[in-house]
């Protein structure tokens, strides 16, 4: 069936239908850390951490208790997370004090969203400023909690 009326083939043949065009400009950006990662083919990792608490102890996979400040009479400390859109990455709990690194857990994440843990045996003598990163499995840091471990008052 022909769509084009013939009043439509005369104004096209006298010149006078305009057709519309869309223009097209070239718009010139600066890629993102992203996409310069996954250009040079670098591993680029994606997700989220949901919740991240310090806890002396964990009891049916949540944390007995939310700790700011921890006493240096406790002997461990745990640091839980919940991780969203991580599976399959290895993540990692890089545990500082006072800047220097103490501890590394390697995680492998296996759901989404995930409940996850680590731990850091304490010395008495280790106070002061204490800090864990989550590491995502590109090697990006995408969180950091800290806590004070201090003797009481």
């Amino acid at each position: 069936m022909n769509t084009v009326t013939t009043s439509t083939k005369a104004l096209i043949a006298a010149g006078l239908l305009v057709i519309p065009t869309l223009a097209i400009s070239q718009v010139e950006a600066e890629p993102t850390q992203a996409a310069e990662q996954a250009m040079a083919g670098d591993k680029v990792a994606v997700g989220n951490v949901a919740e991240a608490v310090f806890t002396t102890a964990i009891v049916g996979g949540q944390p007995s208790d939310f700790r700011s400040n921890i006493e240096n009479s406790v002997a461990e400390v745990f640091f839980y997370t919940v991780l969203e859109g991580m599976t399959g990455q290895t993540v990692s709990h890089r545990w500082r004090h006072e800047g220097k690194v103490m501890a590394v857990a390697e995680i492998d994440v296996k759901n989404d969203p995930d409940r996850v843990w680590s731990s850091n045996k304490m010395k008495p003598e280790w106070t002061g400023s204490w800090e864990v990163e989550v590491v995502d499995g590109s090697g990006q840091v995408i969180d950091t909690q800290s806590f004070a471990f201090e003797a009481p008052l």
